[in-house]
């Protein structure tokens, strides 16, 4: 054994052999990361790791029966004492197994250290884009089980802490789009995605789901469900459990329960609420669909929560018009299912700008731990956060909410965060993109404004209200804090112009008193923006909430707001 190993060595075989496995492992490595890249076909990387795995035993072969002589490569037993130059050939190939060495190592530093940390910035771990489901469904009037469907696997998957869900309102984009897996995955910064369909027929259901992985095209798991519609709560809920399990995502029991726990045991009120969900844009149907569900089965909590939460979106921008709804129903909603996390939502937002501000908090945290991945939840306590003085914790929940639904809404309401806590570089980053979002965005370009102010560009700050103006101005509030953007940049006659349209819009809609106030403020009429910051202070209306937590804040920056008096009343409301 001991002469033939000598003879392995002699022969360079050894050396081949590690030369060869550490190149054909580079390779192998290689050609799995650039291939995804052209979208090649999964048989072309087999094709390629099959023959150099095959090449192997043929390169030792060759190396033991052929030696490299000054003359060219012979048969070893034709190389005649004293030409044999393997101690030469050797130290090539020491030199050789150096450079894979060095090759390979470099290889790893990039694949598992810096990739990975391209990754952490980039890709959001445990991540998953659920594509809009495909509706197969013959009868047009079954149409919307397919949207329904996928809504209720997405809010299945939001009571998951450890997944990073992308939003329905996101995937809503790609409905019927041409983009490609990979080309989605890296515009929505995520790990993975899936795709399915959904057929009704009778009373049966079938679904198809496959989650795949954008960079190689594999299905980490798919699954064909044909069941009765009655079944659809346990493949909903498999559905979810199974996307977990391949990301291998953690979950706790109680997560796991909340996704296994039914709903309601009639298939009716379900599918009635499936169809509210499809057609939320259209009120009458979504008011109608809700309606007929709680009338199919009293005791089902979903539809009085879904109508709580949106409504309770409404609330910052009237009186008290829909207070009671949101009240009646997300109690009735608790009182069916006190974990439901969308009824603690709603109810946390009631008690927000009706100022109970203890509860509130309260509320939203039960509402977080139910449903940790919603970024309705993430925005709405994010907000609420921020307009508390949190500013560290706001602007943690807003960026994850930006990242699983990142759109206007959500960019305007982490940029406000950062306006808060007096970052003006990264507010102004945010407002752009929600200015690239959407363009006629009144909001996002008033509040870019207020951060180029914060940032010294005047200029570009003018420039921004100047598009603003040329913008329909939705609601008063937007006025007041367009003549505080002129104020601080000394423009006192584009303040006194705004100041009568606000006059004239008093006449057809109702104008908070923070609003007012606001424009006196900018006006220079300071006791009168005292005394109407003062009445709103006493009647905390829900429209004034947001202007007297800019107030609070002092979010505009004025030095008059640091004095005793209006320093005393932003304790005040502080302490409210």
């Amino acid at each position: 054994m001991a002469s033939v190993w000598g003879e392995l060595k002699r022969r360079n075989v050894v050396k081949v052999a590690v030369a060869y496995a550490i190149v054909g492992w580079v390779l192998v490595e290689i050609t799995s990361t650039v291939l995804p890249t052209f979208e090649a076909p999964q048989w072309v990387l087999q094709t390629i790791t099959f023959v150099i795995i095959l090449g192997f035993p043929l390169a030792l072969i060759l190396s033991w029966a052929y030696e490299i002589t000054p003359e060219g490569i012979k048969l070893e037993s034709e190389v005649a004492a004293g030409e044999s130059i393997t101690h030469v050939t050797g130290r090539k190939f020491d030199f050789a197994i150096i450079g894979a060495l060095v090759l390979a190592l470099g290889f790893v530093v990039y694949n598992f250290v810096l990739k990975d940390g391209e990754m952490e910035a980039g890709v959001l771990p445990n991540s998953v884009a659920v594509l809009p489901f495909d509706n197969l469904s013959v009868d047009p009037e079954d149409a919307f089980f397919a949207a329904g469907i996928h809504d209720e696997i997405l809010n299945q998957l939001a009571k998951i802490s450890a997944l990073n869900v992308i939003a329905r309102t996101t995937m809503l984009r790609y409905a019927e789009t041409d983009k490609t897996i990979p080309e989605i995955a890296d515009e929505l910064n995520v790990e993975t995605v899936m795709e399915g369909s959904v057929r009704y027929a009778g009373s049966r259901v079938r679904i198809t789901a496959q989650l795949i992985d954008p960079a190689t095209g594999a299905h980490l798991w798919s699954n064909t469900y044909e069941r009765e519609f009655d079944d659809i709560f346990a493949i909903e809920s498999d559905i979810a459990m199974n996307i977990a399990n391949a990301l291998e995502a953690e979950f706790s029991v109680a997560e796991q329960q909340a996704i296994e726990k039914r709903p309601t045991d009639s298939a009716e009120a379900y599918a009635f609420y499936l169809r509210a969900l499809a057609e939320i844009e259209d009120q009458d149907v979504w008011e109608f669909s809700l309606d007929q569900a709680i009338a199919a089965d009293p005791d089902f909590a979903l539809p009085y929560a879904e109508r709580a939460l949106n409504y309770a979106f409404y609330l910052s921008g009237t009186v008290d018009d829909w207070e009671q709804i949101v009240r009646e129903n997300a109690e009735r909603a608790l009182a069916i299912d006190p974990t439901l996390g969308a009824a603690h939502a709603a109810m946390a937002v009631l008690l927000q700008s009706t100022w109970h501000r203890a509860e509130a908090e309260e509320a939203f945290e039960r509402a977080y731990q139910a449903n940790p991945s919603d970024p309705a939840v993430l925005t709405y306590y994010g907000r609420f956060l921020r307009t508390e003085g949190d500013y560290e914790e706001a602007i943690r929940l807003l960026e994850r909410a930006v990242d699983l639904q990142p759109d206007w809404a959500t960019n305007i309401q982490l940029g406000i965060a950062y306006k808060y806590a007096r970052d003006y570089d990264a507010s102004a980053v945010v407002f752009r993109r929600a200015v690239e979002f959407v363009p006629t965005s009144v909001a996002a370009h008033v509040h870019l404004a207020d951060a180029e102010i914060g940032r010294g560009n005047n200029d570009e700050a003018l420039r921004q209200l100047q598009i603003a103006e040329q913008l329909e101005i939705p609601i008063p509030y937007r006025l007041g804090q367009m003549m505080l953007g002129y104020s601080r940049l000394g423009l006192q006659g584009d303040v006194a112009r705004l100041f009568s349209q606000l006059e004239e819009r008093a006449s057809e809609e109702v104008v908070g008193d923070a609003t007012w106030a606001m424009g006196h403020l900018a006006m220079g009429d300071n006791e009168q923006a005292l005394e109407l910051f003062e009445i709103a202070a006493d009647k905390l209306y829900a429209i004034d909430t947001f202007a007297l937590m800019a107030l609070k804040a002092n979010v505009w920056a004025f030095p008059l707001l640091e004095e005793p008096r209006f320093q005393a009343l932003r304790d005040k409301i502080a302490n409210l």
